[in-house]
């Protein structure tokens, strides 16, 4: 049913909303066509974006220099690569395998399940993405929102606690009142230990973080429909 005391949405995207998988895998056995070679591309894809999100951990530890999510998918192409017999690319080529990330593919059952929400609640982005892959992957996706949030400009990662305050804050809310939803389990507990709501939608592919005990969230949902239909009933 409808939340009376959840006022805004704060929406994880990468992997939640936006199927990373599919484009970058895509994009990754192209260019490994134009080398003529073979390439694992579940392995590449996976092994790209867990290099990038421990890039994230070491920006947050003060162990790297803060950089926006665009630099971190640069670095961490650079020294994948090489883990990978024949996918020798220029610097150009990587340049524009990391634009892959700005042209993502949108989970089918959500823009209905967006454009439902909005009637009700204000429907931001949370992301460690750059803000200019959100602009640029929900143009693609033909999606719109009430605000976009990137960690880049927060100053803090998720999932350090700030993160979120810092969202509830600009959205001019308490943390009570700031639903953050996810395919991710970390993402939430994380969250609610900031204070804030929690809706778990069951992810669609299997990815690092999306496994975990989901009992303690205040929304369970199969899918985004079935999130839509219990929050905007």
């Amino acid at each position: 049913m409808a939340r009376p005391d959840v006022k805004v949405m704060a929406f994880d995207v990468g992997g939640s909303v936006f199927d990373w998988q599919t484009a970058v895998r895509r994009d990754v056995v192209t260019l490994a066509t134009q080398h003529g070679t073979e390439i694992d591309d579940h392995t590449f894809a996976h092994a790209w974006r867990r290099r990038m999100f421990e890039m994230v951990r070491e920006v947050r530890h003060g162990d790297r220099d803060w950089c926006n999510a665009d630099d971190l998918h640069r670095t961490a192409l650079d020294e994948i690569t090489p883990q990978f017999a024949g996918f020798d690319l220029t610097d150009s080529e990587k340049d524009d395998l990391t634009m892959t990330w700005h042209a993502l593919d949108v989970w089918p059952d959500f823009p209905a399940a967006l454009v439902r929400l909005r009637e009700r609640y204000k429907v931001v982005v949370l992301s460690v993405l750059s803000y200019s892959i959100l602009v640029d992957s929900s143009k693609n996706a033909g999606i719109s929102w009430d605000g976009l949030l990137s960690c880049e400009f927060l100053g803090h990662y998720k999932p350090s606690a700030e993160a979120y305050l810092r969202c509830a804050s600009l959205v001019r809310c308490d943390p009570g009142q700031v639903m953050m939803v996810a395919t991710h389990p970390p993402d939430l507990a994380a969250a609610a230990r900031a204070g804030l709501r929690t809706g778990h939608v069951k992810p669609k592919a299997e990815e690092a973080g999306s496994t975990g005990d989901t009992s303690a969230f205040d929304v369970l949902a199969e899918d985004y429909t079935d999130f839509a239909n219990q929050m905007c009933f």
